[in-house]
């Protein structure tokens, strides 16, 4: 009865090993699919770590990477503001949003180097998954809501078909699936005939995709990191490739302005927003209440410089001080968050915070203890981070536990004493088989 609580042998904790790395690579694919399956995923790997015991032995080697312990000091630096913060609620409600910044310490504790492309191509087929179902949908073949009885399986809009995400995190994620299969196709020199055509068919999709999304951050972030791509890629003669890749994206740029009646409308509506802001003082618009709210929010920043308002007193601070011409700011129902994370900093736990972000990033950036290949692949994402955390992208369920789980899998270095099989029909239908299982489980929580 009690042998459950005796420390596993030496043969079991390489099982476990060797389970956490498969459960990982589930855990990749279902992050663009369903956050309450992947917390369930999560989950069950918590219960095999904690079982496999000897914490020190596997966590010793992580706490001495200085990315881990920049993602822990910035999250120690949150956990800090919760002790001059009024907001309690709000302040748990966001220490439970960045808890996937202590992940890193425990992913590398169990991650075996062998599996850290696989961990890479299941986001990608977790993002071909998501972007079939937008197609089908987009086509009237789905329905725009679903539901199984009481239980939802997606709701979405004419205007906008992302049926498992919100459209920002489901083109940011189509966006950062182009940039790995473009990075892939012009770096890698052994790509075989068939997976070059997937992925020339899928960035070409991924593409048009994106055209009937209504999210402006995506188009940005689209632009954006092809050029970092290339600029990566052609870092010798830059001026000739960057000058053709320029003339390349404002073509499609104009396609899509053109001839997608989404692109069209969210750039319009961009322009009119701060129109009205210039014209009229009106920040009642999707653009203009977050460039309202920031206005404000530098009022209290400039007040609470050094360590901010607290981790869960930001939004109740900024609220004081809004008049009442600009009242609507004041509405949760409109504006619930800044939407710029590096306000969101700022106004929370100020410079100090800043500072630890700006080690974090710096730590990725500057990193050398990998190959180059990884190594493009961390400047690819955290650039990204970059970009969509200024519409307020990074404190949710997608972009911090996909950016998480990128970048423990390109510092991974690790090769552990357990079993390593290459893809085949048998691992593929038992991967299938689990991830059809926590989709239950989550969908029925």
């Amino acid at each position: 009865m009690f042998r459950f609580l005796r420390a596993p042998s030496d043969e079991i904790k390489n099982k476990i090993n060797l389970w956490l790395n498969h459960l990982l690579v589930i855990y990749s694919f279902l992050i663009p699919i369903n956050n309450n399956a992947k917390s369930s995923l999560f989950f069950t790997m918590l219960v095999l770590f904690l079982y496999r015991r000897d914490y020190w032995f596997y966590l010793k080697e992580a706490l001495s990477n200085k990315i881990v312990q920049a993602f822990l000091i910035f999250y120690l630096i949150n956990a800090f503001g919760m002790l001059y913060t009024d907001n309690i609620a709000y302040g748990k409600s966001h220490m439970d949003k960045i808890k996937y910044l202590l992940l890193p310490l425990m992913f590398l504790s169990f991650l075996d180097i062998r599996y850290v492309w696989r961990i890479v191509a299941a986001f990608v087929f977790g993002m071909l998954t998501a972007e079939i179902f937008s197609y089908l949908i987009h086509f009237s073949v789905l329905p725009y809501e679903f539901d199984i009885g009481k239980y939802e399986i997606w709701k979405t809009f004419p205007y906008s078909p992302a049926p498992f995400m919100s459209h920002g995190a489901h083109n940011v994620g189509l966006a950062l699936v182009i940039a790995i299969l473009l990075y892939n196709l012009l770096n890698k020199k052994h790509v075989s005939t068939a997976v070059k055509i997937f992925s020339l068919i899928f960035m070409t999709t991924a593409t048009i995709n994106m055209s009937f999304i209504a999210s402006r951050v995506g188009y940005v972030l689209y632009i954006f990191i092809i050029l970092v791509v290339i600029i990566l890629t052609f870092r010798k003669k830059i001026v000739k490739v960057l000058a053709s890749t320029i003339i390349i994206l404002s073509i499609i740029s104009t396609l899509a302005y053109n001839y997608s009646n989404t692109v069209n409308y969210r750039v319009n509506q961009t322009i009119n927003s701060l129109e009205k802001i210039i014209n009229d003082d009106n920040y009642k618009t999707s653009v203009g209440l977050r460039i309202g709210f920031t206005k404000y929010s530098l009022d209290v920043i400039k007040e609470n410089l050094l360590f901010g308002v607290g981790t869960g007193d930001h939004m109740d601070e900024v609220h004081k001080i809004i008049p009442e011409k600009h009242k609507y700011l004041k509405d949760k129902n409109l504006i619930s968050k800044p939407h710029n994370v590096y306000t969101q900093i700022l106004l929370q736990i100020g410079l100090v915070g800043m500072i630890g972000f700006i080690y974090l990033i710096y730590s990725i950036l500057s990193y050398k203890n990998t190959t180059k290949d990884k190594k493009d692949i961390m400047i690819i994402f955290t650039l990204a981070a970059l970009v969509f955390m200024l519409p307020g992208m990074l404190y949710d369920t997608f972009s911090l536990p996909l950016f998480v789980v990128f970048i423990s899998a390109m510092i991974a270095n690790k090769e552990y004493n357990i079993k390593y099989n290459k893809m085949n029909g048998n691992l593929l239908l038992k991967y299938i088989i689990f991830v059809i299982l926590f989709l239950i489980i989550g969908i029925t929580r």
